[in-house]
């Protein structure tokens, strides 16, 4: 055995095995449903935990341990072919799942990113602009009215015609054509008129 496979097992008696009753505690919210022994949920986390090769950088072995006995649980949980409902609950309950977006999620993501990009290059210059101070730099409407020279109305009421056109063009892709900010009718004229229709 080399120096540092004993170094290594000697990091684990000393952090890892004192952890064991909290990490049974830990692993039998996984195993209420029957099928799963939390003993052996924890063995198998240990024999993870011992054969990692970076021990040294972990700085935190008690939440590392927690870290693999969860990710094992979901492992064995993924390989099931049916899942039953109790376990499922139960996941849903001890929480920590990997929320990370996936490929899909993703891709669509970053399309409806462009697509409100689109939308706020169609606006009028000036409501572009207060909707950008708003929505992309945090400034205030009193802030941006003193630093565009208008009033605080105005600003809001920018935001309103920026917001309003944005949310459409974003919620009605196939209605994009219908959509049109006409710089020529005041707000107070759109709005009665969208109101008989």
């Amino acid at each position: 055995m080399t120096p540092e496979d004993e170094q290594r097992r000697a990091w684990f008696r000393r952090e890892i095995l004192p952890l064991e009753p909290r990490l049974l505690a830990y692993a039998r919210k996984f195993c209420r449903d029957g099928e799963s022994d939390p003993e052996d949920l924890v063995h198998d986390a240990f024999a993870r935990v011992i054969a990692c090769k970076t021990w040294r950088e972990i700085a935190n072995p008690a939440a590392f341990a927690s870290r693999t006995v969860r990710n094992i649980a979901f492992d064995t949980l993924r390989r099931r072919k049916v899942l039953t409902i109790t376990a499922v609950a139960d996941f849903e309950q001890v929480g920590g799942m990997d929320e990370t977006p996936g490929p899909e999620a993703t891709l669509v993501a970053r399309d409806e990113l462009r697509q409100l990009r689109e939308a706020i290059t169609e606006l009028p210059t000036q409501c572009r602009r207060v909707f950008t101070l708003r929505k992309v730099y945090s400034l205030s409407p009193g802030e941006i009215a003193v630093r565009m020279g208008l009033s605080v109305s105005t600003v809001e009421k920018h935001l309103i015609k920026g917001l309003r056109y944005c949310s459409e063009r974003l919620g009605r892709p196939g209605a994009i054509q219908s959509v049109r900010i006409d710089e020529g009718r005041s707000w107070v004229g759109k709005r009665d008129r969208d109101a008989k229709q």
